[in-house]
Order: C-alpha cells, then structure tokens, then sequence
C-alpha cells in the first residue's frame, strides 16, 4: 500500500514536526522569562540543526517516493487544497524557521532581537504544529481503509511526534557538554515526554479497542494484537516505544545524563517509527483490502 518512504516520511516529518514545538516553546520561554530555564546554548546550537536536518530527511523521502521533484512542485502549485499540500508547506516553513534558529545558534556574528525570535518561534510552533497534525490526518482522509477513518488515528501520530520531537530535544542535551547545570530542563521535559507517552498510550488502546470492536475494523485490529504485525506492535510500539522510556526517565539521575538521555531518545524514536510501520502495514489487513474478507463482511 505505501512503502517504506512513506512511512519515513509519516516518521521524520512528525519527529521534526514534533522537535519544533518543543523547541520553539523553549525558545519563547527564553525571550518571556530569561535565564528562568537554565537553558544553555549548546543545547539550541545542537537540538536546532538536529531538527532542521531531520525535517529535511522526510522531505528527501517524500520527493523520492513520488519519483521526480517537479511533481513536488506541481503539489504545492495545485489550487485545490489537500493534507499532503498543507503538510509540504508546513514542512517547508519548518525546516526555514528551523535553519533561521540554527543560525542564530551557532554564527556569532548574527544576531536577533527578542522581538523576532519570539515571533520566529510563533511561526515555528504553528508550523510545527501542523506538520505533527496532517501526517494522521492524511491517512483518516483515505475512505478505502476502514481502520484508517477514525481521529484516533491524528490523535496517536501526534501524541507520537510531540514525544519523538522531546527525545531529539533530549538525545542532542546528551552531547552538551555542560549537562549538570540544565538538569531542571532535562527533568521537566522528562516529564513532560512521560505524561505524552501515558496519554498515547491511552489513545493507542482506544484505537485497538474501537478496531477490534467493529465488524470491518476487527482484521486489521487483530493483526496488530496478535496477527502478523504483534510482534512489531507489542515489541516496537508498546516495549520500545512506550515501557521502556517511560521507566528510564522516571530514573533519571545527573550522574549518567549522558547515556541514559540517548538510551531514553533511542527507544523513543524506534517505537515512533514501529507505530507508523505498524498502523501503515495494518492497512494491508483492512476489510476493503481483502477481498474474501469483503465478500465476508458484505454477506454478514
């Protein structure tokens, strides 16, 4: 149905998507209350071009799956609006006010004042906010895949992309080299990513559970909890994604920051990219995509 550069892009595009909200409020908190958060520089001038380049990434994927960029262009150009338009043009603006950011971070000789950064970061966070949006939104769009049609599903992939956007915040604090004095900034956005990962996955089980509850939804419901796909989804989404990182911010110390942050980052990132695998692939196993089961469902 969609191959792995759509589902990178789903990835990426979110990851990015996500660090940008993320980012943009810390930058907004900078220009509100200076000095209040302890954030130091190094951690902009490394989590900045980490978004920027991941943002770039997912486009690079989207571009290759549709096989040359003028059909990219022809897109954004088309006077019709559609989800994946308005998410190329978030993306787009993004990736700018990203590479705005990153310049500000690490070219000395450039300078901002706190008016604009502070409205660069509204932009950001706008921006970023769409783009963590559309990307579930695209799917439920998609009337032929019964599973897909549901806000469950924009639901989860933003929960999703705002907890991967927190780990790229806090995989690139794992390279700063001054960690102890930003520990109060580690541990809020700790926190912030385990109440994110509790409510995705509260999202997650009501979207299995309406799955499994509908006659055409059921097969590709039963494919994620104990069909073809389990192993990705309890492994990859619940294990790896969510279990796991949860518990190691809770234990969270300042002796370690180093490895424990990128470990936290680490399981983040690969359960974010097993959801949108999972939930992609589960569109093979939908009613309207088998025709036995169809056939099933329309006698039924």
């Amino acid at each position: 149905m969609f191959d792995l550069l759509v589902i990178g892009y789903l990835f990426l595009g979110g990851a990015g998507g996500g660090a940008c909200v993320v980012l943009s409020v810390l930058e907004a908190v900078r220009v509100i209350a200076p000095g209040r958060m302890g954030l130091p520089d190094d951690l902009l001038a490394r989590a900045w071009p980490v978004c920027a380049v991941t943002l770039v990434t997912g486009i690079v994927c989207i571009v290759a799956d549709l096989g040359r960029p003028d059909r990219l262009l022809m897109l954004l150009s088309s006077p019709r609006p559609t989800p994946l338009a308005a998410g190329a043009y978030a993306l787009a603006v993004a990736v700018g006010c990203a590479a705005a950011f990153s310049v500000f971070a690490l070219v000395d000789t450039v300078r901002a004042s706190r008016a604009v950064r502070f409205a660069l970061s509204v932009v950001t966070l706008a921006a970023g906010l769409v783009a963590i949006t559309y990307t579930g939104v695209l799917l439920q769009g998609l009337a032929s895949v019964l599973f897909w049609r549901t806000p469950l599903l924009p639901a989860t992939f933003a929960l999703s992309s705002l907890s991967c956007g927190v780990a790229l915040v806090l995989m690139s604090a794992a390279f700063v080299e001054t960690r102890r004095p930003n520990g109060r900034t580690l541990a809020l956005l700790a926190r912030v990513d385990g109440a994110l990962i509790v409510l995705e996955a509260a999202c997650l089980a009501a979207y299995v559970a309406w799955g499994l509850a509908g006659e055409g939804t059921r097969p590709a419901a039963a494919a994620l909890v104990s069909g073809g796909l389990a192993p990705a989804f309890w492994g990859g989404v619940v294990a790896a994604g969510q279990a796991v990182p949860f518990v190691m911010e809770r234990l969270l110390t300042h002796n370690n920051h180093h490895s424990q942050l990128l470990w936290i980052a680490g399981f983040v990132l690969a359960g974010g990219c097993a959801l949108r695998f999972c939930f992609v692939q589960a569109g093979l196993y939908d009613v309207t995509q088998v025709p036995s089961a169809l056939f099933g469902f329309s006698a039924g």
